[in-house]
């Protein structure tokens, strides 16, 4: 057998692009790679921050491309990122690279509409006051019914904007959980919630459990279009989260 090479490093099924943030990141976030039941290589996006990505400034979107096609060079199958509001990029990031892209679990919207019962979808979301149409018209749920409640008021909401070093994970499990209950009491008739920003997937579990619905966010269509490429077998994070957010917030 003769094997080519002409790379550094081999064997990342992932790339994830990440937005230059120093807050903490427990297993289920995206910025954490034992998330990942595939290797990841991360590109950190030096000196992005969510406002550049909402307002899809040139300078921005030509860094994001860029660091997209190097990870397509590094030999990733598919290509992530670190906040649904990349949403806004599922265009241009879809075109500029041969790989798998899956900017946001936005994508999920229209797919778990049809799958609930056609029934509306609540969107939980970092900031409500900046997803809107903009965000979901480029991964096809213009069209879907949705109900949508933000932590932008919330201590942890506030922490993930302004980038802060320390979070209290337990008083932002009950602010997680505080605003899927508000989600259902909205709109009684939900088929299911969709997490928009990627660091909600560790409450998964607990929003779970509380509102009674079922739950997608950003991890759960990675691993699908992994294992898909890979043709492989993923084992939940979930199951973990506990004692793996233990070990890292002790």
């Amino acid at each position: 057998m003769i094997l080519q090479g002409g790379k550094t490093l081999y064997g990342f099924t992932l790339g994830v692009l990440m937005l230059h943030t120093h807050f903490p990141r427990i297993v289920g976030d995206v910025g954490n790679a034992r998330t990942w039941n595939f290797p990841a290589l991360y590109r950190v996006l030096e000196g992005l921050n969510p406002r550049a990505i909402i307002g899809k400034e040139k300078s921005c979107v030509d860094q994001v491309l860029n660091a997209a096609r190097e990870l397509e060079a590094a030999g990733v199958k598919v290509i992530t990122t670190s906040c649904g509001f990349f949403a806004v990029l599922q265009e241009e990031l879809a075109r500029a690279v041969n790989v798998a892209v899956i900017t946001s679990a936005l994508l999920l919207v229209p797919m778990v509409h049809r799958i609930c019962g056609m029934k509306p979808v609540g969107i939980l979301t970092a900031n409500s006051q900046v997803l809107s149409q903009t965000h979901l018209l480029p991964v096809g749920a213009a069209q879907v019914p949705v109900e949508i409640v933000g932590l932008e008021n919330t201590n942890f909401g506030k922490a993930l904007l302004n980038d802060e070093w320390c979070i209290d994970f337990e008083e932002a499990r009950t602010e997680v959980v505080d605003a899927a209950r508000k989600l259902v009491e909205k709109r009684s008739d939900l088929g299911c919630i969709v997490f928009e920003c990627t660091n909600l997937p560790a409450f998964a579990a607990d929003v779970e459990k509380e509102t009674k619905l079922p739950v997608f966010d950003l991890t759960d269509l990675v691993n699908m279009v992994c294992f898909a490429l890979e043709k492989g077998g993923t084992v939940s994070w979930r199951s973990s989260t506990m004692d793996e957010e233990k070990r890292c917030t002790s």
